[in-house]
C-alpha cells in the first residue's frame, strides 16, 4: 500500500511538473508575441512610413516631422524620420534667419529668400542618401553624409520665417556658386500643422547632382 501511494504521487508531481513546463512555455510564446507587436507599433509611430509618388517620372517623398523647434541662434530646425520602403532614413533642415522679400511681377505675395542647411542626423541620414540613390536608379558606394550642407532657399510667395504661422513651400539651391555637376535645386514644402514635410524632384537632371552635394 506504502509503495503503490508513493509511485502515484511520483507520477502526480511528474504531471504537475510538465503541465507547468508547458504553461511556463505558452507564457513565454504570449510575452514574446505581445513584445513583437508593441515593437511593430512601435515602430510604426517613431518611423511613420515616407509616401513615395512617382508621378510624371519625378520622384517626391512625404515625410512626417518628428520634431521641429526654434534654435537660440534664431534658426528654425525641422528633423524627419521615418520607413523608408525598409529602410530607417532621417534628416534636419535649419533654415537660418533674416529673409529678404522680392517682388515679383504678376505674383501678389513676394518671395522670400534666405540660406538653410541641410543636417545630418546620423546612421538614418546615410540610409537616406542610398534609399534616395536608389529611387534615381543610382547606386552610392562608401556614402558618408556631411554634418551639413549649405543651400540657398527661396520661400514661393510665402516667408519661411513664418513658418509657425503659416506653411511654406520651397525651392533649395545647393552648391549655388559651385560647378555645374555639383550645382542641384530641390522643393522643400513644409507644414507644421499638418507634421508634414515633402522632399520633391525638380527635374531629373538634378539627380546625380542632388546626390553628390549631400554626400560632399
Amino acid at each position: 500500500m506504502g509503495a503503490w501511494w508513493f509511485n502515484k504521487m511520483i507520477t502526480h508531481n511528474k504531471k504537475l511538473c510538465r503541465q507547468k513546463a508547458g504553461w511556463g512555455a505558452y507564457m513565454k510564446y504570449v510575452l514574446g508575441i505581445l513584445i513583437m507587436i508593441w515593437s511593430i507599433f512601435s515602430s510604426a509611430k517613431d518611423y511613420p512610413e515616407v509616401v513615395v509618388g512617382e508621378e510624371d517620372g519625378f520622384v517626391d517623398l512625404t515625410f512626417t516631422i518628428s520634431n521641429s523647434k526654434k534654435l537660440e541662434s534664431g534658426s528654425y530646425e525641422v528633423v524627419v524620420k521615418g520607413n523608408l520602403k525598409g529602410n530607417i532614413v532621417g534628416f534636419a533642415i535649419e533654415l537660418l534667419p533674416s529673409w529678404n522679400p522680392q517682388a515679383v511681377e504678376g505674383i501678389d505675395s513676394p518671395f522670400y529668400w534666405g540660406e538653410a542647411f541641410f543636417k545630418n542626423t546620423g546612421a538614418e541620414s546615410v540610409a537616406f542618401i542610398r534609399s534616395l540613390a536608389s529611387l534615381y536608379g543610382a547606386t552610392v558606394s562608401g556614402a558618408s553624409v556631411s554634418n551639413e550642407v549649405y543651400a540657398q532657399v527661396v520661400g514661393l510667395a510665402c516667408n519661411p520665417d513664418q513658418l509657425e504661422v503659416s506653411p511654406c513651400r520651397m525651392k533649395f539651391f545647393f552648391n549655388p556658386d559651385g560647378e555645374e555637376e555639383l550645382y542641384s535645386e530641390v522643393f522643400i514644402n513644409i507644414d507644421l500643422s499638418e507634421k508634414r514635410l515633402e522632399f520633391n524632384e525638380k527635374d531629373n537632371d538634378y539627380r546625380a547632382p542632388l546626390l553628390r552635394s549631400l554626400l560632399q
